[in-house]
């Protein structure tokens, strides 16, 4: 059975939504300021100006070692 963990990394507001895309801003507060535009159907999404959206990674946990 595979396990994997769910690792977030950073929380990163919303700074511009449009009807086929939403934009993520991070790293301002390290002085090195990025964005991430997200191309999608935003009819689907309840996403507005300024939501702060979780970004995270998911990892395959190690099995015990006397299993």
């Amino acid at each position: 059975m595979t396990i994997r963990a769910v690792l977030p990394l950073l929380k990163a507001p919303i700074t511009d939504v449009g009807p086929n895309h939403f934009t993520i801003h991070l790293g301002a507060q390290y002085g090195s300021p990025t964005t991430i535009r997200v191309p999608c159907d935003m009819s689907r999404f309840d996403i507005r100006d300024g939501d702060v959206l979780t970004i995270y990674t998911e990892v395959l946990m190690k099995g015990q070692a006397n299993a």
